[in-house]
């Protein structure tokens, strides 16, 4: 990689409360617009009425495949309902879109199950290795787990849908290229 490309591992930084998931729905539809293959996985929220927490889904960007990734817990419950087994489900997304060789992977979130050491967590060093650009996002308090995780290898990029489209093409030039070459 050359110094004067910015990283090509980045992660949204965001409030609580923000529609982190609008933004990566719109900048995926921005960037297939433009021809560049994308895969990984968005999430998305099921809400329930009568004070029931919502249910969270994963959804495959190249498959539109969903799985749910919440435990239902009952209305009066607190804390994570997140359910290790549909994280575990849904890892082969984030695999099988390295092995189709996208231009970039999302992976939604860098959250609570990642800066314990697990989650996503080797989906991200498999793209890593594989030399696939990689988009997450992340909030407090994981800022800190993220950090000590990259070492300095990743950006820091507000929410912004332009400034998350200019990363990518200042850091990503060649993928699409290489792919359109390849096909000619």
């Amino acid at each position: 990689m050359s110094d004067d490309l910015p990283p090509n591992l980045a992660a949204i930084q965001y409030e609580r409360g923000f529609d982190i998931n609008g933004i990566l729905r719109k900048v995926v539809k921005s960037l297939q617009e433009k021809g560049v293959m994308v895969g990984g996985v968005l999430q998305e929220a099921e809400f329930r009425p009568n004070g029931y927490c919502a249910r969270l889904n994963i959804v495959d960007i190249r498959t539109g495949k969903t799985e749910r990734i919440t435990q239902d817990r009952g209305r009066e419950s607190r804390g994570c309902k997140l359910d290790p087994r549909g994280l575990a489900a849904i890892s082969h997304c984030i695999t099988d879109a390295i092995d189709a060789e996208v231009d970039l992977v999302i992976i939604n979130k860098f959250g609570r199950a990642e800066s314990e050491g697990d989650g996503l967590l080797f989906c991200i060093a498999d793209a890593i290795s594989a030399g696939v650009p990689i988009l997450t996002t992340v909030r407090e308090p994981y800022v800190a787990a993220w950090s000590s995780y990259h070492g300095g290898l990743a950006i820091g990029l507000p929410p912004r849908i332009d400034t998350i489209l200019q990363w990518y093409d200042a850091s990503c030039p060649y993928r699409s290229l290489k792919r359109i070459v390849s096909a000619a």
